[in-house]
């Protein structure tokens, strides 16, 4: 097993202090820490430079009604709160007190996604602000305004990705990934017509995801 650098050492400390308190756990013995929401995931990560050493800070929101076996981030990405970028490690005095300013900035964070994302109609008015070109934030919002009861929104929102797969654009530039996705959004998109039989859909794609990520089981509020 290989030792941790020292800058990540700090790191996690940093983030056991900050993150721990508000129920973020780490993944393993990774740089990346999950703020578990039931139906979606808080996903910060505490990025490694491929050129030197020190931090990138990515969070974002991983929807679970998407099953697979990896982290994403659908909503948010990088954050640039210390300085620029990359957060340089030179020494452990010039670096401890950056590691912490990180772990109470992506507190910060995952509290924003937190009060932005409380509920499902919460997360309905916000992810339906999508614009047409934004297809996965659109399917994103189709699955959540589903959930909250409103179909003609959610079809429409499902609308826009099979428009798009069905056009000429769409056949160029289409791949075995849009293929799946193209089957799955026409059977959601008449799901969605009967609100029960979708909930339960996404409820099962939920619990896939949590099984495939070695999630603790838990109760969906839909």
């Amino acid at each position: 097993m290989s030792v941790p650098l020292q800058h990540t050492k700090l790191l996690n400390a940093a983030a056991r202090e900050v993150l721990r308190p508000l129920g973020v756990t780490q993944k393993g013995r990774s740089r990346t820490w999950l703020d578990d929401r039931g139906w979606w995931l808080g996903v910060i990560e505490f990025q490694p430079s491929d050129w030197a050493r020190g931090s990138y800070l990515n969070v974002g929101v991983n929807w679970l009604w998407n099953p697979k076996d990896y982290l994403s981030r659908d909503f948010g990405g990088r954050v640039d709160g210390v300085g620029h970028g990359l957060v340089r490690y030179e020494s452990d005095e010039q670096f401890s007190p950056l590691a912490r300013e990180l772990a109470m900035i992506a507190a910060e964070q995952a509290r924003g996604y937190r009060d932005l994302f409380p509920t499902i109609d919460a997360c309905a008015r916000e992810l339906r602000k999508a614009k047409p070109r934004q297809l996965s934030r659109s399917l994103d919002a189709g699955v959540a305004l589903g959930l909250a009861g409103d179909t003609p929104a959610a079809r429409e929102m499902f609308g826009r990705y099979l428009a798009w797969f069905e056009s000429d654009e769409g056949l160029e530039w289409r791949n075995d990934h849009d293929e799946a996705t193209y089957k799955r959004v026409q059977l959601l998109s008449a799901l969605a017509q009967d609100v029960p039989t979708f909930r339960r859909r996404i409820r099962e794609d939920v619990y896939d995801a949590r099984a495939r990520l070695k999630l603790p089981p838990v109760e969906l509020p839909f």
